[in-house]
């Protein structure tokens, strides 16, 4: 029994030291904390004036940094409004353009028309008094000179309409001789000749006319082409001299 009450001391004893021991660190170890954190001041945190100092100059930063942004929003508000000005006068400025040239056309066209109504008008007259003439004939041995005189005035009207017609600008479309041209002349009659080397116009049925570059009215004409048999013996001979020249070399 004594054996084991000593060695039930003895472990009691032991156990008691050790806790002494781990109390005695765990001491130590707090003072030496303590020791080093008022030994470093940067763990410190700063005093409550230099807190409320650092935040007024953030606010500060802040509220300039805001002001100018609003300079800026309200300059481009600005410039966004006069730009918006612009526009519309840009576009008022536009459409009266637009107006004034549409007026001037219409009174260029109407003093055009004004002016060709002018000479039609007056050829128009001079048509009316050879209508009458003729048609006051009374005599029958005069109806001979009356039918003359009445062809001879409507020939000079017709010249009248023709100059009146150039100083337009508009000419005559020079078609009788010439190569048959699609663009300026349109073909009612078509026939064969050998006389004609190509596709001539042998024939005016109604002259054409043009207004510088621009057709006003074609011509309608008779075209002549070159009669095939010609065309042939053409052919023929070109073969007959092409051979000939081949058994010389």
């Amino acid at each position: 029994m004594s054996n084991k009450h000593d060695k039930r001391y003895k472990r009691e004893e032991h156990n008691n030291h050790d806790a002494i021991n781990q109390e005695d660190i765990q001491t130590m170890d707090e003072e030496e904390i303590k020791v080093q954190g008022d030994g470093d001041s940067s763990l410190n945190p700063p005093a409550g004036d230099e807190q409320v100092e650092s935040s007024s100059e953030l606010i500060q930063q802040k509220e300039d940094q805001l002001r100018k942004l609003q300079e800026e929003l309200n300059k481009k508000s600005e410039e966004l409004d006069a730009l918006k000005d612009l526009l519309v006068r840009r576009q008022a400025d536009f459409e009266n353009y637009k107006k004034r040239i549409i007026r001037l056309q219409e009174e260029d066209r109407k003093l055009a028309i004004k002016d060709i109504a002018r000479d039609i008008i007056n050829i128009n007259d001079d048509l009316l008094r050879a209508i009458d003439a003729a048609c006051n004939i009374q005599d029958a041995r005069n109806l001979a000179d009356a039918h003359n005189s009445f062809v001879e005035g409507i020939r000079m009207i017709s010249r009248q309409i023709e100059d009146m017609l150039k100083r337009y600008g508009v000419e005559e479309i020079n078609s009788l001789g010439q190569a048959f041209d699609p663009e300026y002349n349109e073909a009612v009659e078509i026939d064969e000749s050998p006389d004609v080397e190509k596709d001539t116009i042998t024939k005016v049925y109604q002259k054409g006319f043009k207004l510088d570059k621009y057709v006003v009215r074609a011509a309608r004409v008779k075209v002549t082409r070159p009669a095939k048999q010609k065309v042939k013996d053409d052919n023929a001979n070109n073969t007959t001299e092409e051979n000939t020249a081949a058994s010389q070399n």
